[in-house]
């Protein structure tokens, strides 16, 4: 076999695999690809990816190919046992091409799943100089594993280090910007108590509108963050010192006014929230042009703001004293009656959709 070829092969399979951070945003489905890297271009039996759990005591099977790889992943290694334990302990990578003959070699893992290990290879995933898992490839498929297979362990499992810690960043900032959305909207429901429940009602109801409507990907994203946040600017019409376009508005200085401008103008400048600050602004619109703040007409108007602005009015009818089992009622009329002057009557005819057939 031509060297040059293996080589080639190699730095095909690692880039392909790098490539895929941009495709593949599950981090199981890369450490597959990965520890399947790992078996092929190592001529392995089988390989696994180890990760660190949370108390940093034991090592948990997150991938395994070969024919027993499904029945490794409920497997764990205590830090300091066995093979891959002794290499977490350490940090050191270790090559053990008889595993019978090296005192480290537990043989627990082979009894519990039924794979029979003969050689290994193992190396420590590292990220940010802090462990956080092992590498391994185990059973040399001919003769045994040299300083070459070694390297390449080593590249493929900086790889398996990288999406890690990408696919905990992720989730860091998934997570934060879930509870900061969640917080926001308890502020502007803090700012009067009769909103309590208003904002996640008219998210609910919006997206029920528009899944019906066919919205969907990120126009279904906008959908749900504009209605989650279209009373946002509630929270500080009071002091609008710092917002010098809203200032510049000739329009009353109400709260009813002022919100829909302020809202948009504080989640503008923030990446994740700035298609939504339109959607915001504009929901107080009327398909008729009568709406505030810039009179808008028809589709001139966000269709996520004109579905938001039905949401919300079916749910301000909490607020008039509405009865509970005339709900329904008031608010299929609310909804027919507004239909072509407030309201698009594209959305006012899913909505009535979406709530049962029309009223006679």
């Amino acid at each position: 076999m031509n060297p040059g070829s293996s080589e080639t092969t190699l730095a095909t399979s690692i880039f392909d695999i790098a490539s895929s951070f941009c495709s593949i945003q599950d981090v199981d489905t890369l450490l597959t690809h990965i520890t399947s890297a790992v078996e092929r271009l190592t001529a392995s039996e089988a390989a696994s990816i180890l990760l660190l759990d949370e108390s940093k005591k034991q090592l948990v099977f997150r991938a395994a190919t070969g024919e027993k790889g499904s029945a490794m992943k409920k497997f764990y290694v205590p830090v300091g046992k066995g093979i891959a334990g002794w290499v977490a302990e350490h940090g050191e990578a270790v090559i053990i091409n008889d595993v019978q003959s090296d005192t480290r070699f537990t043989g627990q893992i082979d009894k519990s799943s039924g794979f029979s290990t003969r050689s290994i290879m193992a190396i420590p995933m590292k990220a940010d100089g802090e462990l956080i898992g092992v590498c391994e490839a185990l059973n040399k498929v001919n003769g045994s594993y040299t300083e070459a297979d070694r390297q390449i362990l080593a590249d493929l499992a900086k790889l398996a280090a990288a999406t890690i810690v990408n696919a905990k960043r992720v989730e860091d900032h998934k997570n934060f910007f879930t509870h900061m959305i969640d917080l926001l909207t308890v502020a502007v429901e803090g700012v009067d108590s009769s909103l309590t429940g208003h904002s996640y009602r008219v998210a609910e109801l919006s997206c029920q509108i528009g899944k019906a409507m066919g919205i969907e990907g990120a126009s279904y994203r906008d959908l749900y963050y504009g209605a989650i946040l279209h009373d946002l600017g509630r929270i500080t019409i009071h002091d609008l010192r710092y917002l010098p376009n809203v200032l510049n508005q000739t329009i009353e200085r109400t709260p009813e006014k002022l919100h829909p401008l302020v809202g948009s103008e504080l989640v503008k400048d923030i990446r994740l929230l700035s298609s939504i600050a339109p959607i915001i602004r504009h929901h107080h619109e009327y398909v008729d042009g009568s709406g505030h703040p810039d009179g808008l007409v028809g589709e001139d108007i966000p269709l996520a703001a004109r579905i938001i602005c039905l949401a919300e009015h079916v749910d301000e009818l909490h607020f008039g004293g509405v009865m509970a089992a005339d709900y329904i009622q008031q608010a299929r009329k609310l909804a027919e009656e507004g239909s072509g002057t407030k309201f698009d009557p594209e959305v006012v005819k899913v909505f009535l959709t979406v709530w049962g057939a029309p009223s006679a």
